[in-house]
């Protein structure tokens, strides 16, 4: 069977790519990080995989990877801007010069995979229930959000759930999304593969608290509480030190409230970077800070790269991070301030064993969300409802090579 994926994020031509094509894979970038490898992984379970969604020349390249996966086909259509007002406002001249093309090959898939709620991923889904095509669909945004727009998607997405339109809604928890359609299931994306946890648990040296943050668009509440409990934490942690990986407008602000609070050589702002540099800097901190006003894709993925990389963790009280990290592998923050951030960073770092006893959590959380359990629990969905994908497909190997570097 032929997977037709339309996606909203931008690609560009790499002659190093085994599909002639790149994306980034960096929580940093505005465009969804985690998708490349997710469809790499999805690949897996069909004959062959075409991507359709927008191309263009690249700002930078920064976190870029090779578009991969089984059988991989990349079909560009024109760039689209990445604001969804201004995207919906010009869609009608985009749709003159790349509707054929759309209409072209969602006609010809056996199934279509369509990602909302973005304007090309909305479009998609409607042409796919056109042609009463096999549709697969996931909200990247949170489900209970509330703007007017989401809640007309969210409502389409109630009424088109079940039989053969698989939909999928992001997070966890005991109920189902929906109580007007128990078809549609919760799912919890992910990035990294089982061959990325780390081997085993880690350890804490004394004095030390490396901190670490990851999100798209920096978080200025976020940030800002973390950079004034600094010094807070420097009476008992002499080499304190705080990582910040994103980008967006809050950036400029940090850096002058870090260089205003005499902070400058304690933080380090990395900006945009790519999957595999977020696992290096995951890698060698001592602790993760997940503490978000608005949960988005981004945090959510850098949420399970912090446990699969064995880090405890510090959040705050949204809806993925508790239900990823469960109980035991961190502080579920309480009250945002300096001194309650202070003492909950003290409470995981201060006692060794503790730490440790985190650590190993965190890893046995991160194998329930690995990729290829992702996929396990796609393959599961869609079997129920389509049939089986593949009669050879009963050990389907492990995901390969995922985020290999263009």
């Amino acid at each position: 069977m032929q997977l037709t994926v339309v996606w909203h994020k931008l690609c560009w031509p790499c002659t190093h790519s085994p599909t002639g094509f790149a994306a980034r894979a960096c929580l940093g970038d505005p465009g969804f990080g985690g998708l490349p490898l997710q469809v790499e992984a999805l690949s897996q379970l069909f004959d062959a995989t075409r991507i359709v969604g927008p191309c263009s020349g690249p700002e930078d390249r920064a976190g870029e990877i090779a578009i991969a996966g089984k059988n991989v086909t990349v079909v560009p259509l024109t760039w689209l801007p990445r604001s969804p007002w201004l995207t919906w406002l010009v869609l009608p001249l985009w749709l003159v010069r790349n509707g054929l093309t759309l209409t072209r090959e969602i006609s010809g898939a056996g199934a279509v995979f369509a990602l909302v709620p973005s304007p090309i991923g909305v479009l998609g889904l409607l042409l796919t229930l056109a042609f009463r095509k096999r549709l697969l669909t996931r909200q990247l945004n949170h489900w209970s959000d509330t703007r007017p727009l989401w809640r007309l998607e969210r409502a389409l997405l109630e009424r088109i759930g079940g039989g053969r339109n698989v939909v999928f809604a992001t997070g966890d928890a005991d109920a189902p999304p929906s109580s007007r359609n128990p078809a549609i299931r919760w799912i919890i994306s992910t990035t990294v593969s089982e061959g990325q946890l780390a081997a085993r648990a880690r350890a804490v040296p004394p004095g030390h608290a490396r901190l670490v943050m990851v999100g798209r668009e920096l978080d200025i509440q976020a940030v800002s509480l973390a950079l004034r409990a600094l010094p807070l934490l420097g009476r008992d942690f002499p080499l304190v030190r705080l990582e910040v990986v994103g980008t967006g407008a809050a950036l400029p602000r940090l850096k002058l409230l870090a260089s205003q609070l005499g902070l400058v050589h304690l933080v380090t702002f990395h900006g945009l970077v790519g999957h595999d540099r977020v696992l290096e800097l995951l890698d060698r901190a001592d602790l993760f800070c997940s503490l978000p006003v608005f949960e988005d894709e981004a945090s959510r993925q850098a949420v399970h790269e912090a446990l699969a990389c064995g880090l405890p963790m510090v959040t705050t009280g949204t809806s993925i991070p508790p239900v990823l990290m469960g109980r035991r592998c961190g502080i579920l923050l309480r009250e945002r301030t300096p001194q309650a951030f202070t003492a909950a960073v003290k409470a995981c770092l201060s006692n060794p064993e503790g730490h440790r006893r985190m650590s190993t959590e965190a890893l046995r959380r991160a194998r329930g969300y690995s990729l290829e359990r992702w996929r396990e629990e796609i393959r599961t969905a869609l079997e129920q409802a389509w049939g089986p994908l593949k009669p050879e497909l009963e050990g389907v190997a492990p995901v390969p090579g995922i985020g290999a570097a263009c």
